[in-house]
């Protein structure tokens, strides 16, 4: 079987399954009958669903909004020609003209700041710890009053990534050419824009945020224990901030301007998979699920995503015990997985093994083997393959277990939760009824 091999990926992810593409999709369409329809019950950033699609027919089904439209856009992109392009650009610029004067302070601090970071980074880094108008506190009362005065802009002009996000994960000037564009493709929470249109916006801000791994789950930390700014780490951080978000936007309608639709029909679902199980038919054929392997929950890692997949407001969180917002600005109430939760996880395999089981449906699961732990995360995994394998053995009448060769997982936490992976990072449990 050969699938897509020129690796496109619509965003940095964890866990992302362009390199496995090959075994997964061979294992699920092995098992669908021709005319069955593949349910991808956790789809993520949609490279399983558009695999899959140039052999069968896909249900893509994920909680979270922008995987509906990265797979929507993988698996049927439109094509923009350059004199489309140029009129979305145009439109964000003149958006950003009637904004831009009432946010030059941030502008202007920004600016001077990031000029003279080789000389005192520490102001660089007080800048992206603060830099939220969340909160219009700072350190610094020039950053605090700049805050001030672009807020009732950026709250008139629906300016949230701006207001939430700029400064932090990106420039306030990347933040406000996001937002121009969101405006430009007539995104919003009642109007839904082309899903080409949003998913080149979508990586286009996974493309320009300067965090380890390209994800939101925290921004970088520009000081030591110590409270030092690291001078490396800082102009790493300015160099990301020289990328206009305009220009990596029309590389991505490029990409997908040369991507090749799906030979059959991906159609998306958003929605929590205990929903989707309940309405299982005799369409779909066989079931593919990645379900999240650890405790972290992937909705703080794309929460800035999801918040342009959307296009609304959700307000952020608040630090544990103060009124200030979180250090990740996460949005508030943000999706939990069960699959991340000790007590939960094995009730969530229960729930998607006997939703199968049910309708006679074949399944593959793809998991990451328990590797060996570290004092602060014993176990890296909160359920081993032995006790899936167990579990999958009370509903199925054939369970195997596939190493996916050569597998791997990037680990972007803290250095003292990293355990040892095994030789193989993945595998795939098949189950037939």
């Amino acid at each position: 079987m050969v699938t897509d091999s020129r690796g496109f990926r619509p965003i940095h992810y964890l866990g992302n399954k362009l390199r496995h593409l090959e075994p997964i999709v061979s294992a699920v369409v092995d098992l669908t009958p021709p005319g069955r329809m593949v349910l991808d019950l956790f789809a993520g950033s949609g490279v399983v669903s558009r695999g899959l699609a140039n052999y069968r027919p896909v249900f893509s089904v994920d909680v979270q909004a922008y995987s509906a439209v990265l797979a929507t856009a993988l698996s049927h992109p439109c094509r923009y020609d350059h004199t489309e392009r140029q009129r979305i650009i145009a439109t964000a610029r003149q958006w950003l003209g009637h904004v831009r004067g009432g946010v030059s302070a941030l502008l202007e601090y920004e600016s001077a700041v990031s000029q003279e970071a080789s000389r005192n980074p520490q102001r660089f880094a007080l800048l992206v710890e603060e830099g939220s108008t969340a909160s219009l506190t700072a350190t610094e009362p020039e950053l605090a009053h700049a805050k001030a005065t672009a807020l009732p802009i950026l709250s008139d002009s629906g300016a949230t990534l701006t207001r939430y996000y700029g400064g932090v994960y990106f420039s306030y000037a990347q933040a406000l050419e996001l937002d121009a564009l969101i405006f430009a493709i007539g995104h919003s929470s009642t109007s839904p824009a082309n899903a080409t249109l949003v998913a080149s916006v979508l990586g286009t801000a996974s493309d320009l945020v300067a965090t380890v791994g390209s994800h939101f789950a925290q921004p970088s930390r520009l000081r030591d224990k110590a409270g030092l700014a690291k001078p490396g780490t800082v102009a790493q951080a300015i160099r990301a901030r020289e990328r206009t978000a305009f220009a990596v936007f029309e590389q991505w309608l490029q990409r997908y301007a040369d991507l090749e639709p799906v030979k059959y029909r991906c159609a998306t679902i958003t929605s929590d998979f205990r929903t989707v199980l309940e309405t299982l038919d005799d369409s779909v054929g066989a079931i593919y699920a990645d379900p999240p392997y650890t405790r972290d929950h992937y909705s703080r890692f794309y929460h800035v995503l999801e918040t342009i997949a959307l296009a609304d407001d959700p307000g952020v969180t608040l630090a544990p015990g103060t009124s200030g917002p979180s250090r990740g600005l996460y949005r508030t109430q943000r999706h939990q997985s069960p699959f991340s939760i000790r007590t939960e996880v094995a009730e969530a395999f229960d729930a998607v093994f006997s939703a199968a089981h049910r309708r006679q449906i074949p399944l593959v699961l793809s998991y990451s083997p328990q590797g060996g732990g570290t004092t602060a995360r014993p176990e890296t995994r909160l359920m081993t393959i032995e006790r899936i394998v167990k579990k999958a053995e009370e509903y199925f009448t054939s369970v195997d277990v596939r190493d996916i060769e050569d597998s791997s997982h990037s680990r972007f936490n803290r250095a003292e939760l990293h355990g040892v992976l095994p030789a193989n990072a993945e595998v795939l449990v098949v189950a037939r009824p």
